[in-house]
């Protein structure tokens, strides 16, 4: 009797251990990653959490012209904000993005989870450009 039942609890250990391998969390979810060209700009854009999360959450921009090499001398802003909602007040942020190594950094304080957009602006070559994209914070 105590054969069967410990065969019974392994084929049972079998099925949930295989469960969770298909099922279960991922180790680690990587970056969120966005990439846009607009006026022949390509920006490379990652945020260090995927889905990006309550709290902070840091967004690195690499920016690269039409030739792509990397563009190391533009001034980067990221604008984030939350859409309108009923009786509430705007949640609306704009940080600068300094330079770090070949590419732009800032820290994103995201005070609510739910919708929000993202807006990077680069003055780069004499002009500047707007890369915009949504995300949903958890």
């Amino acid at each position: 009797m105590l054969t069967f039942m410990l065969h019974r609890f392994a084929a049972h250990l079998a099925v949930v251990s295989l469960f969770l391998s298909v099922f279960g969390e991922p180790c680690e979810a990587g970056d969120y990653r966005v990439r846009k060209n607009t006026n022949g700009l390509t920006f490379d854009i990652a945020i260090n959490r995927n889905p990006p999360v309550l709290g902070d959450n840091e967004i690195r921009i690499e920016i690269k012209d039409p030739q792509g090499n990397p563009v190391l001398n533009a001034e980067v802003l990221v604008n984030y904000y939350m859409p309108p909602m009923p009786n509430m007040a705007p949640m609306n942020y704009t940080i600068p993005a300094p330079l770090k190594g070949r590419e732009y950094r800032a820290v994103m304080d995201l005070i609510m989870t739910g919708p929000w957009n993202i807006v990077t602006r680069a003055r780069a070559q004499g002009k500047w450009v707007r890369v915009a994209f949504p995300i949903d914070v958890r």
